[in-house]
């Protein structure tokens, strides 16, 4: 089974923190968005991907490289210019050759629920695509997919039309067979939806959406990253071991240490705490309440660590918000060392 991993995107939302880091680099409970979501496809039986890549494309190749370490195969479709949802798919056409079906995944979101079910609709009903999408979504706005009682797209942003059926999120997860592919453009800019889905809907060719039921969060703002950290903690043991990944231990109530850390036995740490692999903390520190470490992470004495993300690096003093090394110390609302900023 394969699939495609769209990774391309230039996090504006995210800036300046992407200036440093691409956004499907970014950490939730200290792993890679992209790698959160090849284990996630992994375990639905994908074992070939490609991803395509525009804003610091080597960063995402040193983190997955070949992918064997996932255990799966990865190639990598660069765009000197962004080509759009459409356009990015289209131009990796022949990496699908002979596939019947194949999955398109956002690479920036997080998710929880179960892929084979979409799958299985998919399969079951021989749509020409399926969309994973997503009844919780708060903001009216975002709700642009209408289905009708047989779970049929009718329509997307009131095209081809607008009815009286259950509107709906669409989560950037869809499942595509190469007629979705002969709809789009060749070598053009495009987009997924107006030039793929919408004319297949205007054809009657049969869309589906399958309701997913769980946790979604589109990483796209600062405030939806640190909220994504808190809303996977407390189920952070079930939540990895269904994506195949080494479990955490509970040292203390809610203090979580995933896999080897160097922690000092006069440092204090205050739950909801989280450490990822390769951390030191020193003597005398105090980390936490709702603190993220990412992998490798230095607390240096004297430090008084809480209610902050932090990514890496080596940090001191006063620390909160988010830290990532490099960095605009306004931007992370930090000083240089991590003590507050003025502003």
């Amino acid at each position: 089974m394969k699939a495609m991993v769209l990774a391309a995107g230039l996090g504006e939302r995210l800036r300046p923190f992407t200036d440093r880091l691409p956004k499907p680099l970014f950490p939730v409970l200290g792993i890679p968005l992209i790698r959160l979501v090849l284990c996630r496809l992994r375990q639905t039986g994908v074992n070939e991907a490609v991803i395509n890549l525009h804003h610091l494309p080597g960063a995402i190749v040193r983190e997955l490289g070949s992918g064997r370490d996932l255990g799966m195969r990865l190639e990598y479709s660069d765009e000197p210019i962004l080509l759009g949802t459409g356009g990015g798919v289209r131009a990796v056409a022949d990496f699908f050759q002979g596939e019947e079906a194949f999955w398109l995944h956002n690479g920036d979101i997080l998710a929880d629920w179960d892929l084979e079910s979409v799958w299985r609709m998919h399969h079951d009903r021989q749509a020409v695509a399926t969309l994973a999408l997503d009844e919780g979504e708060e903001r009216p706005e975002a709700r642009m997919v209408e289905i009708d009682a047989m779970d049929r797209v009718v329509g997307i942003r009131g095209r081809p039309r607008r009815g009286d059926g259950t509107r709906v999120v669409f989560t950037g997860v869809s499942v595509l067979t190469p007629h979705v592919l002969q709809t789009l453009p060749q070598g053009e800019v495009s987009c997924l939806v107006n030039q793929g889905l919408i004319p297949l809907l205007e054809r009657d060719r049969l869309v589906l959406g399958a309701r997913v039921h769980g946790t979604f969060v589109d990483i796209g703002t600062p405030e939806r990253l640190v909220d994504a950290q808190w809303r996977m903690l407390p189920r952070a043991r079930a939540w990895f071991g269904s994506l195949g990944l080494p479990l955490p231990q509970e040292v203390a109530p809610g203090v979580f240490l995933h896999g080897d850390s160097d922690v000092h036995p006069e440092a204090r740490l205050e739950g909801p705490l989280w450490v990822s692999p390769g951390c030191r903390i020193e003597a005398g520190v105090i980390v936490g309440p709702r603190v993220v470490l990412g992998t490798g992470t230095v607390v240096r004495a004297p430090a008084r660590v809480r209610e902050a993300l932090v990514i890496g690096g080596e940090v001191g003093g006063d620390v909160s918000g988010i830290y990532l090394p490099g960095a605009s110390p306004a931007a992370s609302g930090m000083g240089p060392t991590g003590t507050p900023s003025d502003r």
